[in-house]
């Protein structure tokens, strides 16, 4: 609950520090006396938008603490663990500055956090309630009705989460598998270009040696012709001498033969060496017409190795290959992943529909229970009723496939149709109220807060409102913000809030009446600026009928 409020410096507010108590707490005064100024200054220790207009003029620093306690078992200190928040002593304090150029900084129990954490937890402890309700909208009616009937969606919020994982891997397949079509006709266009060609291992180099003896032929012809001129003589001299030494072979044969064999052997080494460098003489004497065959070659093998960015093209035709083999294998993980998403769409549905079930058996119990509140709130020949529509696939989420919104028919008679615009101010107040009356158990703020909830009401309808807040007060602390007497009368506490002008500075003041005084109080909201008798007397009347 919330324990209390110090405001130092925000519009008409100086200093002032409130305290209040469990049960129903009234706060009560005339118009523009301030009573906004309470809730802005609650709203901005909370999270809200920081604005320099809340500034008290001639100020240059504005300041609001929220001091909250909470039982033990409360989900809210989870939430400070894991924030890693320090709560030493149980007590929970918001804390927030304003400077004059707008900015803020924000605390809780000492601890500088953002503005966001603060707006997200100050939503765990205090609920505002108005005209502007935000059961009002839609989108609320579907969280209000789980929240009434405590429903597990776990189930459906596992199976969204499987549906929307083989939902998106599909279409992250099938937008792969687009651009894998067009690297498949790439492949196959280079594999044949590469093919075409039919490059051979350590052609590359081949080539460049070859057209290095191509590109020097001429001179490499002459040497040759040099040497193998300078041959001839020494391959002549060596049959002579051969010749020769078989003239005297027989006169001297252990000293002569050793001689021809060597003689043998150097014209066997000559001659073949005269035959290579003829050889060689041959392809170094190429034409030009096969240095251009050469070169064109060697252009196209280096062209491709280029366009395809490798330095060994038939390494890269077999991984092309081999990639293009993996193609095969994606029309079958294609159905792989069509199946799975059909089956995550099936357990999703039959979920969904589980859950669907489950809320309009709660809906029937949650009309139920509101029709018992509208009879006291002068309501009773209203008729609530929760409407149900099935969601498009497009809107399916982890809250299952249900669009839920809260309907009402007023009247016998009268066509029912969205609560927000069919009932009236003063129906709309009672029904918001009768709405969280029976919601209260389900929700787990602490703190809730009536914003001249009465407006459009009065007499014998103001006083049930009041009854039903506080019976709503037994279960949480209620701040009631009112202009009714009747709804005043109940308050097991009463805050009366005060303006006046020293100085030409005003100021706004809330101080907390003694039981004699609400009598008076009640008796003003009654009669006006002059109190009568009358009016005093009626005053103890409602205070003595509560």
């Amino acid at each position: 609950m919330l324990e209390s409020l110090s405001i130092r410096n925000i519009v008409l507010i100086d200093e002032l520090t409130l305290s209040f108590k469990e049960g129903l707490c009234l706060l009560t005064g005339e118009t523009g006396a301030g009573k906004s100024i309470l809730l802005d200054a609650l709203g901005l220790a909370l999270g809200a938008r920081a604005e320099a207009r809340l500034l008290r003029p001639g100020a240059s620093k504005a300041q609001v603490s929220a001091t909250f306690s909470l039982p033990p078992a409360h989900s809210f200190w989870q939430a400070l663990d894991d924030q890693d928040i320090d709560y030493r002593g149980g007590e929970i304090i918001f804390r927030r500055t304003l400077e004059a150029d707008g900015k803020s900084k924000c605390f809780l129990n000492d601890q500088v956090i953002t503005q966001n954490l603060m707006r997200q937890l100050g939503q765990e402890l205090v609920e505002v309630h108005g005209q502007f309700d935000k059961l009002l909208h839609p989108k609320a009616h579907l969280k209000a009705l789980d929240d009434y009937g405590k429903i597990d969606k776990s189930p459906v919020e596992r199976a969204f989460k499987t549906y929307r994982e083989a939902r998106e891997n599909l279409k992250s397949f099938q937008e792969n598998l687009s651009r894998a079509q067009e690297r498949q006709a790439f492949l196959r266009f280079a594999s044949d270009e590469i093919k075409k060609i039919n490059p051979k291992p350590g052609e590359e180099a081949e080539l460049e040696r070859e057209r290095a003896l191509i590109s020097h032929g001429a001179k490499m012809a002459e040497t040759l012709s040099v040497v193998d001129q300078g041959l001839a003589p020494t391959l002549s001299g060596l049959f002579l001498s051969h010749k020769a030494l078989a003239r005297i072979q027989d006169l001297l044969p252990e000293k002569i033969n050793p001689l021809l064999k060597t003689a043998d052997r150097a014209i066997i080494e000559v001659q073949e060496l005269c035959e290579e460098l003829s050889s060689l003489r041959g392809e170094v004497e190429g034409t030009p017409h096969d240095l251009e065959i050469l070169e064109n070659r060697l252009y196209a093998i280096r062209g491709l190795a280029r366009k395809y960015q490798t330095e060994d093209l038939l390494a890269t035709l077999k991984a092309f290959q081999e990639e293009l083999i993996s193609f095969d294998h994606r029309e079958d993980s294609l159905k792989t992943l069509e199946k799975k998403l059909e089956e995550a769409r099936h357990t999703y549905l039959e979920k969904a529909n589980h859950l669907s079930k489950t809320r309009k058996e709660k809906a029937l119990a949650l009309q139920k229970a509101l029709a018992e509140e509208l009879g006291p709130l002068k309501l009773g020949q209203a008729h609530f009723r929760v409407h149900f529509d099935v969601c498009p696939e497009d809107g399916w989420g982890p809250q299952g496939c249900d669009r839920v919104e809260f309907y009402i028919q007023t009247n016998p008679g009268v066509p029912e149709g969205p609560l927000s615009t069919v009932a009236s101010g003063g129906e709309l107040s009672r029904l918001m109220l009768a709405l969280k009356v029976v919601l209260v158990q389900s929700g787990a703020v602490p703190t809730l807060i009536f914003d001249e909830i009465e407006i459009g009401t009065g007499g014998a309808v103001a006083a049930a409102m009041g009854e039903r807040l506080e019976a709503l007060s037994h279960a949480l602390q209620i701040l009631a913000i009112t202009h009714s007497p009747q709804i005043a009368a109940y308050g097991s506490e009463h805050l009366v809030i005060s303006k006046s002008v020293q100085e030409g500075i005003t100021t706004t003041r809330v101080r907390v009446l003694e039981e004699a005084e609400r009598d008076e109080e009640i008796a003003r909201m009654l009669s006006g600026e002059e109190i009568t008798e009358e009016a005093r007397a009626a005053a103890r009347r409602l205070m003595g009928a509560r």
